[in-house]
């Protein structure tokens, strides 16, 4: 398959300008529900793009919505740290260069379980020949934790600025679903199982036609993080704690060792999800 017919297989599949060569995609994390259970994106209108944020428009970081922790949810110790891919691969053969670290897990409670905080929306930039591609990932929901997978659900905004003037070449949203599994070697193999697309007025547009895959390498092992220039991740996490009526998993001033457990379909693991969407 030449580069050119890739290309345009990958762009419909993925996230990113039509003028594009790059299949930009979106990973992340995931709640506990029923093993077997089939995930169905929906194709209903979504939010229209703000008008600062649309072609035409003069690109301002500051226009973009600010990040907040809008709640945490639990994670398999394979998921967490540091991990790195380089390329995504087409079902039809092929693949892109395509180069994004990812760091997951931030707090562990006092049994030993990892946990994320939903650190929302979150900022991936791909530097292109003529533009760059900003992809703003206003919501990662957890559909699926299990010992062995992790699905993830993901809605983004995806905004084409051009390097030269800073003009917004396009704009448009997108929905995806990621499912994880671990590899014996610490890699993680990411299958972008479904993929829908919205034009900026929120309207639907396309579904994907064509599956992608990608692996993540382990770059550096989870490590907790209580605070940095932004949030105090580990007061967050204790009233999220608190507030879920799950005070006795709160960490003591002791060290706690990551217990790599299963999340299952639990009422208090499935509740944490449900608390963390109604608040990264």
């Amino acid at each position: 398959m030449n580069r050119a017919k890739l290309s345009l297989v990958l762009i419909l599949a993925g996230a990113t300008c039509a003028c594009s060569f790059t299949f930009f995609l979106i990973l992340a994390s995931a709640p506990a529900y029923a093993q077997n259970q089939t995930f169905q994106l929906g194709t209903e209108k979504t939010h229209v793009i703000p008008q600062t944020l649309q072609a035409g428009e003069t690109f301002d970081a500051a226009n973009l919505p600010q990040q907040n922790i809008n709640g945490w949810y639990r994670i398999p110790h394979w998921f967490a740290g540091l991990t790195e891919r380089t390329k995504v691969y087409s079902d039809m053969g092929g693949s892109i260069k395509d180069v994004r670290r990812r760091e997951r897990g931030r707090q562990i409670d006092a049994k030993g379980h990892v946990w994320e905080a939903r650190r929302e929306p979150i900022r991936y930039d791909i530097e292109e020949k003529n533009m760059i591609v900003h992809t703003v990932l206003t919501e990662e929901l957890p559909l699926k934790v299990a010992r062995d997978q992790v699905v993830m659900r993901y809605f983004a905004l995806m905004i084409c600025e051009n390097i030269k003037n800073h003009r917004i070449v396009k704009s448009f949203q997108t929905q995806q679903i990621h499912v994880f599994t671990p590899n014996p070697d610490g890699s993680i193999n990411a299958n972008i199982a479904q993929a829908i697309y919205f034009n900026s007025a929120g309207v639907f547009q396309n579904t994907a036609p064509v599956r992608a895959s990608y692996v993540e390498h382990k770059i550096a092992d989870f490590e907790p993080t209580d605070r940095d220039e932004k949030f105090d991740y580990k007061s967050s996490f204790i009233r999220f704690l608190e507030s879920t009526g799950q005070a006795s998993l709160i960490p003591q001033a002791t060290s706690v060792t990551p217990h790599d457990a299963s999340t299952s379909s639990s009422s208090s693991s499935s509740s944490s999800v449900e608390s963390a969407t109604a608040t990264p």
